[in-house]
């Protein structure tokens, strides 16, 4: 990579015509592309949740709603700090307190919920859903 940067600040570097029977087009985004699986691990969901960012967003349900969610990653499975109970909980389970709220992803991974969106309202942090929402521990993201 640093002979190519060389060459190309040089002037020197050589163009290569692409493969046009190799070309793939991209078909674009859609709004479903952004729908949040909890069938997956908790890395992998934060990383969605980048690339789709500003649009469609992060979504999710919950108690029939639609739900945007920003999070982040903070375990990698159960024998690296998974949090308790995460081992045996269902994908989209919710776990937490008052002032950190936690989501079972698949591997038994978690995502911490850092604010969240409900439709039609504004963006709060996650504390401040659960404590408006009333959350409960074990209540699931994703059910309808």
């Amino acid at each position: 990579m640093i002979e190519k940067i060389d060459a190309l600040l040089a002037g020197t570097a050589k163009e290569t015509p692409q493969d046009e029977s190799q070309a793939t087009t991209f078909g674009g985004r859609k709004p479903e592309d952004g729908r949040i699986d909890w069938n997956r691990p908790a890395p992998e969901i934060f990383n969605r949740m980048r690339g789709f960012a500003p649009w469609p967003g992060a979504y999710t349900t919950f108690r029939g709603q639609t739900c945007h969610l920003w999070g982040e990653p903070v375990s990698k499975g159960v024998d690296e700090g998974a949090s308790p109970g995460a081992a045996g909980a269902a994908p989209g389970t919710m776990l937490g307190e008052k002032n950190e709220w936690f989501v079972c992803c698949r591997d038994a991974t978690v995502l911490r919920v850092l604010s969240v969106k409900l439709e039609g309202r504004k963006q709060v942090s996650a504390s401040e859903f659960a404590s408006g929402a009333r959350l409960k521990t074990g209540e699931r993201f994703g059910d309808t």
